[in-house]
């Protein structure tokens, strides 16, 4: 494992915490975020590793990920065109995170099935920072760890609903994640 050069987390204890992990499964004080990351890996417990590296990593780069690790859409799908229109908007916003785009995103997801992955992630690219009020109203910040539990979600959800067709999913997410924690963004050009 690579060293996690874009985490601003210096202790695996406060990720675990700020995650919601279980109390009974939180490192020492001393155990470095990787390391936590590993053994979460290790230990066989996907679910809260996803849920730890969406909390570990800074929040357009946790949504890059969770984008990047989706499993494609069935084109067979009767909601596919609405379901990859959010999978665009969130992308667009990636590539554009200003708060036209973070707003623009949010009228999609709260009119999508709240089922869908796509609909999480936008809406946690919504709760990602910026007002979460009417435009012409004083600002209202959201909880600040309320994107990285929607990224977390949409994740698990989509380990869950592929979890016959694509066992191997959650591992190719959580290498994704170690990836993007040790190289940025850069490290999705090749996915």
């Amino acid at each position: 494992m690579t060293q996690w050069t874009i985490v601003l987390w210096s202790a695996a204890r406060q990720i675990a915490e700020e995650a919601n992990l279980p109390k009974a499964s939180w490192p020492e004080d001393d155990v470095s975020p990787q390391d936590f990351f590993q053994s979460l890996r290790d230990g066989g417990d996907p679910m809260q590793a996803i849920s730890y590296a969406s909390t570990a990593l800074p929040k357009l780069e946790a949504v890059d990920w969770a984008l990047h690790a989706l499993p494609d859409i069935d084109r067979e799908d009767p909601d596919f065109a609405r379901r990859q229109l959010l999978r665009d908007a969130a992308f667009r916003w990636v590539g554009e995170p200003d708060d036209e785009n973070r707003r623009a995103i949010y009228e999609l997801a709260d009119a999508s099935s709240s089922e869908w992955p796509e609909t999480l992630i936008g809406l946690a690219i919504f709760f990602s920072g910026g007002s979460i009020g009417p435009e012409e109203n004083d600002p209202v910040t959201a909880n600040a760890n309320i994107c990285s539990s929607l990224i977390g979600g949409a994740l698990q959800s989509a380990i869950a609903s592929h979890i016959k067709a694509q066992p191997d999913l959650a591992d190719r997410a959580l290498d994704l994640a170690d990836k993007v924690a040790a190289r940025g963004r850069e490290a999705l050009s090749s996915t």
